[in-house]
């Protein structure tokens, strides 16, 4: 459950983004309904869990008018890419036959297709 707008029809991004929005309510209600909490949260301490995700960079609090000019503050997540080593993007690092390969051997750096691919790259 989010907070609800009229969609137009049209590919609005501002429509889009207001779509992914909720209040603490809503994610009161979303807790609940998932049954992560064994007990029944109280608003501030749902808001007190949302700033702290807020600080970490994994929430974007906003504020927008609701109901009869009321400020309401909402929250959405932010998604984030996934951390990657340097080694991972390397084909070695990946490689399911890494045991095998040698500088002499049938599977080589040197005649590894992937190491190519990416030293093209």
């Amino acid at each position: 459950a989010v907070v609800s707008t009229q969609s137009t029809g049209d590919n609005d991004p501002l429509v889009a983004r207001r779509h992914m929005l909720c209040d603490i309510k809503q994610v009161k209600h979303f807790i609940s309904q998932l049954g992560i909490s064994k007990v029944e949260l109280e608003d501030a301490e749902v808001t007190q869990i949302l700033e702290a995700l807020v600080f970490d960079g994994f929430v974007v609090k906003t504020h927008a008018l609701g109901e009869g000019g009321k400020r309401q503050v909402l929250y959405s997540a932010v998604k984030h890419q996934p951390l990657t080593s340097g080694i991972t993007r390397v084909p070695c690092g990946v490689c399911p036959v890494i045991a095998q390969c040698s500088p002499e051997g049938l599977v080589s750096p040197a005649s590894c297709t992937y190491m190519k691919e990416w030293l093209d790259f």
